[in-house]
Formats: C-alpha cells, sequence, structure tokens
C-alpha cells in the first residue's frame, strides 16, 4: 500500500491562529480561508498531472469541513468519491467553549456535508446518522488508538492500492507514528512540520508487522504551492 497523506488547506482557525482573541473567533469546525480554497485547487491541478496521483484508487477525507473542502477539488480532478472517515478527525474532535472548558459539537450529517464536497461517501457504519464531531479529552493514548484503527481501515484495501487521505496537522503526527512504527509524539517530543495541502507518502509492504517494510518516500512536499503562502 502507498498512502498519500494530505494536510487540509488553510482554515479560517490557521489564519486566526496567533490573534490575540483566537480563543474568542475560532470555530468548532471551521471553513477554508479564501487562500485556503486557492491551495485545495492549486493542489487539484498538481494531482491531476502528476504520475502517483493518477494511480490514485481511493480518496479518503476527514469528515471535517475543512477536510471536506480540501477533498472536493482533488476528487473532481481525479474524477474519484471521497470515502468519508469519522475517525480521521483532528486530535481533540469539534468542541467550543473557553479553554479547559470545551464543550462537545456535533457534525454534519452527509445532506450538510454533501454541500461542501459533492461525491462524498458517507461511511457506511453511520447510514442514517450524523457524525457525531468525536470531541474527546485531550489523550495520546486515544490519539494513537484512533490512528492505529485508521491505518487498519486503509490497510483493508488491496495491498497494490496507491490511497489518498486527508487529515489534519496533529493527527498526522500520530498517522505517521503508526504507519512507521515510530514511536508516539508524546514518548519523543518530536513533532513533523506538515503544512497546508503538504503531502507525505508512505509505503508499506509485507504481511504480519514484524516483517513489513515500512518506506516514507517523502514528507511536507509543498512544491505545488511555489509562491503561495503555507502554513
Amino acid at each position: 500500500m502507498k498512502l498519500l497523506l494530505i494536510r487540509h488547506a488553510q482554515s479560517t482557525n490557521n489564519h486566526a491562529a496567533n490573534a490575540a482573541d483566537y480563543l474568542q473567533v475560532r470555530q468548532a469546525d471551521p471553513p477554508l480561508t479564501q487562500l485556503g480554497q486557492e491551495q485545495a485547487h492549486t493542489l487539484a491541478q498538481w494531482m491531476k498531472n502528476d504520475p502517483l496521483s493518477q494511480q490514485i484508487t481511493h480518496l479518503y477525507s476527514s469528515l471535517t469541513t475543512r477536510a471536506l473542502q480540501t477533498a472536493a477539488p482533488l476528487a473532481a480532478a481525479l474524477k474519484l468519491g471521497v470515502h468519508g472517515l469519522s475517525e480521521a478527525y483532528e486530535c481533540g474532535g469539534l468542541n467550543t467553549g473557553p479553554e479547559g472548558n470545551f464543550q462537545p459539537v456535533m457534525g454534519g450529517n452527509h445532506a450538510s456535508l454533501v454541500q461542501d464536497c459533492p461525491p462524498l461517501l458517507w461511511p457506511p457504519h453511520l447510514r442514517g446518522q450524523a457524525w457525531d464531531g468525536g470531541c474527546e479529552p485531550w489523550e495520546h493514548t486515544r490519539f494513537a488508538a484512533r490512528a492505529k484503527s485508521v491505518v487498519a481501515q486503509l490497510q483493508a484495501t488491496e495491498a497494490a492500492n496507491v490511497l489518498a487521505l486527508v487529515t489534519h496537522h496533529d493527527f498526522a503526527q500520530f498517522l505517521l507514528a503508526e504507519l512507521l512504527a515510530l514511536p508516539t509524539p508524546t514518548d519523543t517530543g518530536l513533532t513533523f512540520r506538515i503544512s497546508n495541502t503538504s503531502t507525505s507518502l508512505i509505503e508499506i509492504q509485507g504481511g504480519q508487522d514484524k516483517e513489513k517494510t515500512r518506506v516514507l518516500h517523502w514528507l511536507n512536499r509543498t512544491d505545488h504551492l511555489t509562491g503561495t503562502a503555507t502554513l
């Protein structure tokens, strides 16, 4: 399996991250900024002409607004559906309220989220239901367990497939640890820079865990954004 790991494009929360009033203006499920939309379309055009991207058989995405708005132009460029992955959301899930007292926020249902991503394929286990938003305590063991589950779902496809997943900065740290059999960020204090719409390519070959070959072909590739600000 080859997996192209993609961080979503710039969201309104990303844009406001350094503002003094960030906690007041942050949104539980932020959309993309105008720059973020441009980043997503630029990535889509790059993938449309990229030989590896043309081999992608399955495109997956977190069920957050910013991830689905990023995935939509990619799906159009590659002529693929977007498989929603309910566990691929950012660490902490959707929440609002003052720091230290975040309150859960429900995610969207298929009818609402398909407006942001028309080719969205709803997770079978959520048929007839909305996504619950995934609000969770800030516990690294939870994030690591979720990453393990997401990777298992991806590996359930044919081994020869090339997959792509649109996900999030912090959760990507745990996905990389699981995919590459690395210690989790909480064990090392190491965090990889994962810029908006960057791609990272991981390949896993073999059967049992100890027999698998794991290759990181590239990390945080953003050459498609030449001349465009990244975060």
